[in-house]
């Protein structure tokens, strides 16, 4: 089922990024009949079907299309982004009540801005470092266990050995065994995970051990003679290894491991349950998923990339609700303004990550991020030509409304990714 999903998703995407590149093929004046429609041409375009009189059957023809749309858009594209940053209102506003032939339709916006923050963001590059502190976390949990073990096996003793005459008999025998087990389930449990975790350990104790070693030669033998302690730089007359591996430590002497690992240590945990139950076919798909860290971080993407029109109808009901009362405002005045704003939020973020990518102005980045609450209120204002205080609360409701339908849209493709 979910590759049905998404085959539609990418269906619906493919479509509509195909209407919106679609640009007016070249040629020269024509004469004649329509080869569309038939009509009479007296122009460079059919005045019936809107079709040129000559299209363009050149193979670089097609090169040209595409850059055409992409890039020229009637050089609509280049009005309307600055419109969309300064006056979002006054551009939203006039799209709804027909003044439509300057600027870019809300949804070719909104596409062209996603895809260019998912562009931005497929600059980020993933944090490699991650302390390791899981065999002393998992040290203290046996601690624990074993603790809790003890207790409950004390409690049993006593209650074979001093019954209470007023409880019926056997029960509190039976509660304590009860309680014994489960105290050993845990202390079972707690042993396997530390097993894991110091297997981990001596896996990268022995990756630290097998550094380059110091040869030296003794003048009093006839081989050379090779260190104990090595360090793992050699000084003159040293022969390191050819294939001794890196020492896996950071500067501190911690270890550290790749958020890959992380995630690999979280599929071997036996307690992994995400869906339903920890044996279900639906948890095992993600547990494998888990395994392969890089493929469910490119299918999250993915999923994200294809389902990203779902965020105009997810927000559509909200921004419904704060207008249920204001008159002459349809449907289409919301869907119009919620693909602009999304189109500016792209933006916004997709110039926060490539300059969060230079090193002396990535500090200034994240400040960007208030342009965003600032930019809604004036374009709540403008599109529905508001009051400064009708503006200002729909603009607190709106920002939460947006946080909510972010996370919804997190959860779905994170899910769609994941269990697909």
């Amino acid at each position: 089922m979910s590759g049905e999903i998404e085959a539609a998703g990418a269906l619906a995407t493919a479509g509509a990024v195909g209407a919106a590149l679609e640009g007016r093929e070249g040629g020269p004046r024509g004469g004649g009949s329509c080869p569309n429609c038939e009509a009479p041409i007296a122009g460079r375009f059919c005045s019936n079907c809107g079709q040129h009189a000559h299209p363009n059957r050149k193979l670089s023809g097609v090169i040209g299309e595409f850059m055409y749309g992409l890039w020229n858009f009637d050089t609509k594209a280049w009005r309307t982004v600055p419109m969309l940053i300064v006056r979002p209102g006054t551009l939203t506003r006039n799209y709804v009540y027909g003044k439509r032939a300057r600027y870019l339709a809300p949804l070719t916006m909104f596409l062209f801005a996603i895809f260019l923050m998912f562009f931005a963001f497929s600059t980020i590059q993933a944090p490699t470092n991650i302390r390791d502190s899981s065999v002393h976390i998992t040290q203290r949990d046996l601690d624990e266990a074993r603790a809790g073990l003890a207790e409950a096996q004390t409690e049993l003793a006593n209650a074979r050995a001093h019954p209470d005459p007023d409880e019926p008999a056997g029960l509190e025998v039976t509660l304590a065994e009860n309680a014994v087990r489960l105290a050993q389930q845990e202390v079972d449990r707690s042993e396997r995970q530390l097993a894991q975790a110091q297997a981990r350990e001596a896996r990268r104790a022995q990756a630290r051990a097998n550094t380059p070693v110091q040869v030296t030669v003794d003048p009093s033998l006839s081989t050379p003679a090779t260190t104990a302690e090595a360090p793992a730089t050699t000084t003159e007359g040293a022969a390191p290894t050819a294939d001794a591996p890196p020492a896996a430590a950071d500067d501190t002497g911690d270890d550290v491991e790749t958020w890959q690992d992380g995630m690999r240590e979280v599929a071997e945990n036996d307690n992994f349950v995400v869906f339903g139950n920890a044996n279900s076919e639906l948890n095992e798909r993600v547990r494998r998923k888990f395994a392969n860290p890089d493929l469910a971080l490119y299918q999250v993407q993915d999923a994200a990339s294809k389902f990203s029109f779902l965020l105009a109808p997810l927000s559509l009901p909200f921004i419904a609700l704060l207008f249920l009362w204001k008159r002459g405002v349809t449907l289409y005045d919301h869907m119009a303004y919620a693909l602009y704003a999304l189109a500016f939020a792209a933006i916004l973020f997709s110039a926060v990550v490539l300059l969060g990518e230079i090193p002396w102005i990535s500090w200034a980045s994240a400040w960007l991020l208030l342009a965003l609450p600032v930019h809604m209120y004036f374009h709540l204002k403008g599109a529905y030509a508001l009051g400064w205080w009708s503006a200002v609360w729909r603009t607190f409701f709106m920002l939460n409304f947006a946080f909510i339908v972010a996370s919804t849209f997190t959860v779905l493709v994170i899910v769609l990714g994941l269990a697909g």
